[in-house]
This record gives C-alpha cells, structure tokens and sequence, in this order.
C-alpha cells in the first residue's frame, strides 16, 4: 500500500465514522431529547394542599394529571414542565403559585410519569390541547383566565399551545430557542440543523405571539445557555418583561423564595 492510499484508507475510516454518527444522531433525536422519569414521588397532599386527579385523552393515551382549586376563584396557571421531571417532582413551582392564589393545573407529557404513551413533539401539543380543552370546556375557564407557563422542554409546548390558543398571560423559564439550535452546540460538527426532525420552533413562533410575556432564565443555566432567553426576548413583541435570574437550571428561580414570589407577583398584576 502506497501513501496515498494509506490516507484514502484512513479518510474513508474516519469518514465512515462520521457517518455513523450523523445516523445515530438522527436515529435516535426521540430518546436524545426526551428523558421522561416514570412514577410518582410525591403528590400535592404531602406538600400540603389538596388535589384532584384528571385523566385526559390525548393521541389515544390516557394522561394522569393533577388539579389544584387551593380554594381560589381567580385565574388559573397551566404548567408545562420541562424534562427529566414529572409533575411529582413540582414541589417548589406548585407552592408559588398557591402562594400567588392561582388554581393550578400540573399537565402530565405522555410517557411521563403515570401516563401511556411515548413523548414526542406532536404528542406534547397534543398533550397541551387536550388540557386546554378540559379547563375551558369542562372547567369553564375563559381563556384569558389562563395564564401559561412553561419550563425548559414545557416553554415549547407552552409557546406552541399559545400560537392556536392566545393565553391570558405567557411565562418561559429557562426555555431555549429551538431544538436544533441546542443541538448545533452540542454537535457543532454535524449537520444537526437539517437532521432535526424535532423542532420547537419558539424562537419562530414567539414573533406570532400578543400577549403579555415574561422571560426568566437564569444567568447560570448549565443546560440552556443564558443567550437563548436573551434571544426570546429580543424577537417577541410588547408588552414583555426579561427577569435574569441566578442559579440553576432546575430550580434556580422556584426556589428564590420571595424574589420569586415578586417577580411573578408583578408580572400578574
């Protein structure tokens, strides 16, 4: 073997590689982005406030979420989570909004938690429509009553939800532009942005959007860069309001006690 085909060799070896790579990258997008914990830890009673179970239809699988009155008669916060969670683990979320006096509606993905299914773009909105549907019609909750939220992966069902549905409010913690431009950072040297067959177009979608918004994200975040809330904000129309809060992606700002607690207080108001 000569030396030019020593590196034709090698190149077609690396090459192959990359190859393999580009197509367990894509291949796999479903179990790369979704991560859904299954079971329950805890539930609303053992954090001190009564609840009711919902089961909800959604893409044929059934939802096992929770419903929070807490006594109230105002409006009512629908959460989004984000993921590698589930709605057992919303401990800290939960007591600032019964704090606020907001009823509170703990959507469970498909896949997540007790309910069926496999989570999936299409199923998450799917998700979010059906809980939407069940406040509104069952509930008889004016849409202007609902004040969305959504952490993380829930920003994009919660942004996706708001384009059909225009909410009375829109909060986004954490939440990144897109899917794929979270991947292009951690694959820099693939082509992840035409692989992407999951999308969560926010930064697209929050262009659309009318409504009163807040943007939280942490100036910490180790898992969405603080830029994509900078971003968020720079393309959304008014009125909207940018909090650069600190700590960690996952519980930086439930956790800030009152500094939370005013920043979501003032926004409501």
């Amino acid at each position: 073997m000569n030396i030019s085909s020593g590196w034709l060799t090698l190149l077609l070896f690396f090459f192959g590689i990359y190859l393999l790579l580009a197509a367990y990258i894509y291949f796999s997008q479903n179990s790369q982005v979704f991560h859904p914990p299954k079971g329950h830890i805890s539930n609303p009673k053992d954090w001190g406030m009564e609840f009711e179970t919902v089961l909800l239809k959604s893409s044929g699988h059934t939802l096992t979420n929770w419903w929070i009155p807490g006594g109230f008669s105002g409006p009512v916060v629908l959460f989004f989570h984000g993921n590698a969670t589930n709605i057992s683990e919303l401990e800290e979320h939960t007591k600032l909004f019964h704090a606020l006096g907001l009823r509170i509606f703990l959507l469970e993905y498909q896949g997540y938690g007790l309910s069926e299914g496999r989570p999936s773009e299409s199923g998450t909105q799917a998700d979010a429509e059906a809980a939407w549907q069940y406040l509104v019609a069952e509930k008889n909750i004016s849409p202007e009553q609902i004040i969305y939220y959504g952490h993380s992966l829930g920003g994009g069902v919660a942004t996706g939800l708001a384009v059909k549905h225009p909410p009375g409010k829109l909060i986004l913690e954490g939440t990144f532009t897109s899917v794929p431009d979270v991947a292009a950072q951690i694959y820099p040297y693939l082509p992840v942005r035409l692989m992407a067959h999951i999308k969560y177009p926010n930064l697209e979608r929050i262009r659309e959007l009318n409504v009163p918004l807040l943007i939280i994200h942490s100036k910490d975040d180790e898992v969405i860069p603080f830029a994509h809330g900078q971003k968020l904000f720079a393309a959304a129309n008014e009125p909207k309001t940018f909090y650069p809060s600190s700590g960690s992606h996952h519980a930086g700002f439930s956790t800030a006690g009152a500094e939370s607690f005013g920043v979501l207080e003032g926004f409501l108001k």
